[in-house]
């Protein structure tokens, strides 16, 4: 079978689960009727587009719809956080903040009123590896919102009055982080597991703080300066519109952008063989269970048997209530409220990882259990069976679809997969097609091959009265962080 290299960073299984769940409330019951139908093998149509690449290597993607009055944009500048130096952690999320609030020729208020007056909405995010760029008009308002954008991207002000109130908000948003379960077992696993890697510099929120003390609108200027260049944007445009009047709005509004030949610091994320069997336990006084995140370094946005390996985690733990982690350890031995199992291919390397919450007298037993459920499936004493394969791939047939409703994020992903993946335009039908033809036996092949238990991270967050005794009592070495 061809293998398939094509699915985007951001579709994730379980982003296609949590994106329909927004809008129907699932039950088990749900589930089950669901699976019980065959569903469709769907197909997703690709619209017709144009790609424009301007002489500074700035890259569109433009598709008409004339079914309603609006544009959207959706764009990528590449680098993001991976481009920051642990002295400077966290200055691409504030860069992106100064950029949403202020610019040369705009104060903050004459921003936010021209946004208003005219019905546009615009915003910038870090990510770890890109900027994510996202906007959205009244197609009468398009000369005003490709302004704004190029205003934005172009001619951002970091020195504005506004910026010690931004860098004050920003500081008080991270102490509260301090005080939230989730937000210390991200900052202690992500920190851990990817060391002096920028991936984790951004959860690490005594990092970020004590950066902040010390950063200057001048150093905000020279990170923009070194980073955000126009031949690194890439932006696809759908709505209302002639493709030749855009096209021309476009190179009047981008084309005399000239490119400083930026390049990006492509640093890999180096496995950390220490990490192996390691337990950290950060202690919560007030905590009332106990958060656990298991995991350890993966592949990167290359690997190859990706779409393999997203049926065979979704038959694990990523899927629904029916998965192996959820039936084995809350249906039948009731040690954990809810588990899953996910992954991420980022450009500079992945992560495998398992989150639970669980009581804490049972985390010992539960990490045991979850490295049970592993070796059962790598060992071949429970293999992954056609019915369960089926019951996947039937509900992904049913959901999968429903991430592409918009036109605009049928032409993101092209966009993406021929910009940053290096594929080409008809790649979300293939990785349909390619999920449907897999058989049981190629899904374990991949998931016992690249699954390694033996490498777990293990990150708890909880009281250590309730969760060290039973580690203990079984010699297994447990690192205690105190907080306070």
């Amino acid at each position: 079978m061809k293998k398939n290299r094509l699915l985007l960073v951001f579709i994730l299984p379980l982003f296609v689960f949590l994106t329909v769940q927004a809008q129907v409330d699932f039950t088990q019951d749900l589930f089950e009727e669901l699976a019980a139908n065959i569903n469709p093998i769907p197909y997703i149509e690709t619209p017709a587009y144009k790609r424009v690449e301007l002489d500074n290597g700035m890259v569109f993607y433009l598709a008409e719809e004339r079914d309603l009055p609006v544009i959207e944009v959706l764009g990528f500048i590449r680098g993001g956080m991976s481009q920051e130096s642990m002295e400077q952690a966290g200055i691409s999320s504030l860069m992106a903040r100064l950029m949403n609030t202020g610019t040369k020729n705009f104060s903050e208020l004459e921003l936010s009123r021209y946004k208003e007056l005219n019905g546009l909405s615009l915003s910038i995010t870090s990510s770890l590896d890109h900027y994510n760029v996202t906007a959205n008009a009244l197609s009468h308002d398009k000369e005003t919102l490709f302004t704004l954008l190029a205003e934005v991207l172009r001619n951002p002000k970091f020195d504005g009055d506004y910026y010690y109130r931004i860098i004050q908000e920003y500081y008080q948003a991270l102490l509260q982080h301090f005080y939230y379960d989730g937000s210390l077992l991200d900052m202690y696993f992500n920190s851990t597991i990817y060391g002096d890697h920028p991936y984790g510099y951004n959860d690490n929120l005594g990092l970020v703080v004590a950066a902040l003390q010390s950063m200057t609108p001048a150093a905000v200027e020279s990170f923009y300066q070194e980073n955000i260049d126009p031949a690194n944007i890439i932006m696809a445009i759908s709505g209302d519109f002639d493709l030749a009047e855009m096209e021309e709005l476009l190179r009047e509004k981008f084309a005399d952008w000239e490119t400083k030949g930026t390049e990006l610091e492509e640093r890999r994320v180096e496995e950390n063989e220490a990490n192996y069997n390691r337990i950290i336990l950060v202690n919560k006084p007030d905590a009332t269970q106990a958060k656990m995140k298991m995991g350890y370094s993966f592949y990167d946005n290359s690997y190859a048997d990706r779409v393999a390996f997203t049926m065979a985690n979704l038959v694990f733990g990523g899927g629904d209530f029916s998965s192996r982690l959820m039936d084995n350890l809350r249906s039948k031995q009731g040690y954990v409220y809810g588990i899953y199992s996910n992954f991420r291919l980022n450009e500079r390397g992945g992560l495998y990882f398992i989150t639970t919450d669980v009581a804490p007298e049972k985390a010992c037993e539960t990490r045991e259990a979850i490295k049970a459920e592993f070796l059962a499936v790598k060992e071949g004493q429970a293999e992954i069976s056609e019915e369960e394969l089926f019951r996947i791939v039937n509900l992904y047939n049913a959901f999968f679809p429903k991430t592409y409703k918009e036109q605009i994020s049928v032409l993101s992903e092209i966009m993406y997969a021929r910009e940053i993946l290096g594929e080409g335009e008809d790649y979300i039908n293939n990785y349909i097609s390619e999920y449907n033809n897999l058989s049981a036996e190629e899904v374990q092949e991949v998931f016992a091959r690249d699954t390694f238990p033996e490498r777990f991270l293990t990150v708890i967050v909880g009281k250590k009265e309730d969760v060290l005794p039973a580690f203990q009592e079984q010699g297994i070495e447990v690192e205690v962080v105190e907080l306070f």
